[in-house]
Order: structure tokens, then C-alpha cells, then sequence
């Protein structure tokens, strides 16, 4: 479990966000006692030390240097400030030396500079008494501070005490539903490839994302439904009329042997090639339906994409040289890939046959595999008139053929049987221009990633 998958979460996220509001108002409330406590001392210290200037002023001067020396030797935790000094300001007695240099002689409690020498937030006054001597008195504020390292820490430990039990609580109250959304994904995947079977997981009485996930399957049933009716017709279609134009073709080819005619001869040789045509396009179709029914999954078998390739290479190299093609074999390094081996060859055969077959004499076809991050990728590549940026999903579909196709022989079934074929193994494929002509990458790895004119394969 990563903190970037826990951010997709909405519960973890909100987790976060009480978490941090919570603590910015511990922060504001600690603060806050810190602020009034802080105040309120500063202004009893204040009082304490005009109470004690207000005493000391009041006794006689030649009196005065002797209660200097008592009320310190009284102040058993030396927190108190005292200094007398004459006029001029040299030390007569008590434990401040020297007058501090920015201490205003107006008889108001200032704060002392701890660069002084004076401990930090000490307060003190100075008074000018009626014979000219000058009274200091302070208090060392070093009780304060202790107080303000008080608060401090616990800012800091509860701020971090929140942030860790957020991110804890968060990433608990996120395990589940990361793991529900693993498996809605796992579940999408399955029905992306072409498993319509397939269904999001639902708890009896869950959250929003168990409504969903309800909706959802009740839309895969309509569709399953709808798909699998579609399906039912069109494969009974095919299987139902193959008989019949078996038989028209048999009893045709034996009209055609009975010494008709010569110009009914040429006829019903014609007829039979269309007929020949009609039942190769029936066939067709029950093979993708073959492919597309799943069972042949349980052949696959580690694949060795340089064998393929190799068979492809002795069986269309020759069909090159006839055509007057210039074909290129590239198998580069080892790769094996989990799939069914017939199936593979069938899809790479006719992905080669296409490009010799819409690439023009002294043309080139390339086919080359290599290696991704990702996997394994074969890269098949002609200069032909190549396929419309418009056309590149469509040609994939049953019986479509591009507008530039039609005066080529063909039924536009060659590739629904490739899309088929990759759907099954969960593979992709990617149409580009190959400037000029066209690049046919199949991307030979289980995922589903974006790339430039890509088809995702259902």
C-alpha cells in the first residue's frame, strides 16, 4: 500500500483534513493559554516590582542601603533585582552593578536586554528618589520562559501526536476501500479484455462505492444480455447458411462438370468463386467467434517470440520475393511471453500478409521485435498507402474494409481475427504512420496503457 494510492481514498483524504484542522485549533487554543498566561504573569511581575519600588521609596534615605541588603538576602530563590546608585549613576549597593543603558528612569517596569548580562525577559524600573539617588528594582523572568518551553514543547508534541494518529487512522479507514477499488479494477480489467462475464465486487450493505459497483453489474447484465443475443444470431446465421451454400456449390460444381456450355461454364464457374467467397467470410466469422468464446486460453503455453518469427520468415519470405517485396527480418534478443502459439502465429500472419498485400512492387516490409520496459513488442512496418488516422479503429471491426481497399480481394475479417487474437491474450495493438505507409505494434504484455493512435482491443 503506497501513500499515492491512499490519496486516491476520499476517507483518507478527509482524515487528513480533520487532522489538520484539529490540530491547527490545538495549536490556536495552546497558543492562545500561552498568550494570556504569558500576559498575565508579565503583568503580576509588573505589579510585583512597583509594590517592592513603592516600599523602598518609602524608606529614609540614610536607612535605605541597609533594606537593600535584607530584601536580598530575604529573596531565597534570587529572582528579585536590586541596585542603588547616586546621581551620577556609580553603584552604591545590591546585586545590579551597573545601570542598565536603556533603562528609562520614569518609574514604569521595562524589559531588560538579555545581551546586558540580564537573565532573558527580565523587567525592572528605575526611580529617581528626592535626594537624587537612583533606585533600580527587577524581577528575573526566568519562570516565564520556562512556562513558554512548557507550552512549546507540547505544541509540538501534540501537533505531531495528531499528524501521526491522522495518518494512521486515515491509512485504516482506507485499507478497505483501496482494496475494494484493487478489485473493481481487477474486475474492469477482465471485463476491458472482453470477459463479460465478469462483475465488480458488491457487499449486501456497503458504501457509495458498493451502490456503484451494484449499478454497474445490473448494466453488464443488460449488456451481456444484449451482446450475447447478438452474438447467438449472428453465429447461428453463419452456421446455418454454411450447409446450404455447401450444397450450392457442390451442385453447381457438378453442373459445371456435366458438360454444360461453354458460356454457361464460365458462369457457373464464377458463381461457385463467389459462392467460395460467401463461405469463406461465414467461416471467418465462426473462427473470431471461436477466439472471442475464451476457451482457448487454457493452451497457453510460454511462447518464444523469436520461433514465431522465424516461421513467419520462411513462410512469407518467399511470397516477398514473388511479389517483388523487399522483406526484413529483425528477431533481436530472447523473448518469451505467456500465450497460445498457434493462436499468435495466426494473428502475426495476418498482420504480414496485410502489408504485403496493400504494399506496391519494389515496396519494403520490415518486422522487427524488440524490448520496452514494459515487455516485449513486435513492430511491423510497410510503405503502402497506409490506413487514415480516422480509419485506425474501424478497420479492426467485422467486414470493414477502407475506402482505398476496395479494389483489393478480401472479406475484412483478416483483422477483426488479429483484434480477437490480442484481446484473448490481453495484449494491445498501435496503429501509426509510418511516413510513408503504416506501423502495426502489437505490444505483447497484459496492460492497458495510453499511446499515439492506440486500440484498446475488447
Amino acid at each position: 500500500m503506497r501513500i499515492r494510492d491512499l490519496w486516491t481514498i476520499s476517507r483518507f483524504r478527509l482524515t487528513l483534513l480533520y487532522g489538520a484542522i484539529f490540530a491547527a485549533g490545538v495549536v490556536l487554543l495552546v497558543g492562545l493559554i500561552y498568550w494570556q498566561t504569558a500576559g498575565y504573569m508579565g503583568r503580576q511581575m509588573d505589579q510585583v516590582i512597583r509594590v517592592e519600588a513603592g516600599a523602598l521609596t518609602a524608606v529614609r534615605a540614610e536607612a535605605l542601603p541597609r533594606r537593600v541588603r535584607q530584601e536580598i538576602e530575604r529573596d531565597a530563590r534570587h529572582i528579585n533585582l536590586f541596585g542603588l546608585f547616586s546621581a551620577d549613576g556609580i553603584w552604591i549597593v545590591g546585586n545590579v552593578r551597573s545601570l542598565p543603558h536603556d533603562l528609562k528612569i520614569d518609574g514604569v517596569p521595562h524589559e531588560l536586554r538579555a545581551t546586558d548580562g540580564y537573565p532573558s525577559g527580565a523587567h525592572a524600573l528605575a526611580h529617581r528618589l528626592p535626594w537624587g539617588e537612583i533606585l533600580v528594582v527587577g524581577r528575573d523572568a526566568t519562570q516565564l520562559g520556562e512556562i513558554r518551553r512548557i507550552i512549546l514543547h507540547a505544541l509540538l508534541w501534540s501537533g505531531a501526536l495528531i499528524v501521526g494518529l491522522g495518518l494512521l487512522l486515515g491509512a485504516g479507514l482506507s485499507l478497505r476501500p483501496l482494496q475494494h477499488v484493487t478489485a473493481i479494477r481487477d474486475a474492469s480489467q477482465k471485463v476491458m479484455r472482453g470477459d463479460l462475464a465478469a462483475r465488480l465486487p458488491a457487499a449486501p450493505a456497503g458504501d457509495e462505492l458498493d451502490l456503484l459497483a451494484r449499478v454497474v453489474n445490473s448494466m453488464l447484465d443488460e449488456i451481456q444480455r444484449l451482446v450475447g443475443e447478438v452474438k447467438s444470431a449472428s453465429d447461428s446465421l453463419a452456421h446455418d447458411l454454411r450447409t446450404p451454400l455447401t450444397r450450392v456449390r457442390a451442385l453447381l460444381h457438378g453442373a459445371a462438370q456435366a458438360g454444360a456450355p461453354e458460356p454457361q461454364r464460365a458462369l457457373l464457374e464464377q458463381a461457385i468463386q463467389e459462392t467460395d467467397v460467401l463461405l469463406g467470410r461465414f467461416r471467418a466469422l465462426l473462427r473470431v467467434s471461436e477466439i472471442e468464446s475464451r476457451e482457448r486460453m487454457a493452451g497457453f503455453r510460454p511462447v518464444e517470440l523469436g520461433r514465431i518469427l522465424r516461421q513467419i520468415e520462411e513462410l512469407y519470405g518467399p511470397v516477398a520475393a514473388e511479389r517483388g517485396l523487399d522483406f526484413h527480418m529483425v528477431r533481436g534478443a530472447k523473448a518469451v511471453v505467456l500465450a497460445d502459439a498457434e493462436l499468435l502465429f495466426e494473428a502475426l500472419s495476418n498482420l504480414v500478409d496485410n502489408a504485403m498485400k496493400f504494399t506496391p512492387p519494389g515496396g519494403r516490409v520490415d518486422v522487427g521485435l524488440g524490448r520496452t520496459n514494459q515487455g516485449a513488442r513486435i513492430e511491423i512496418v510497410d510503405n503502402g498507402p497506409g490506413v487514415p488516422a480516422g480509419e485506425r479503429s474501424a478497420v479492426l471491426q467485422r467486414f470493414y474494409r477502407g475506402a482505398r481497399n476496395q479494389a483489393e480481394p478480401g472479406s475484412g475479417i483478416g483483422l477483426s481475427i488479429v483484434a480477437a487474437i490480442v484481446g484473448l491474450h490481453g495484449f494491445t495493438l498501435d496503429l501509426e504512420d509510418a511516413h510513408p505507409g503504416l506501423k502495426v505494434s502489437l505490444n505483447c504484455w497484459s496492460q492497458w496503457s495510453a499511446g499515439q493512435d492506440r486500440v484498446d482491443l475488447v
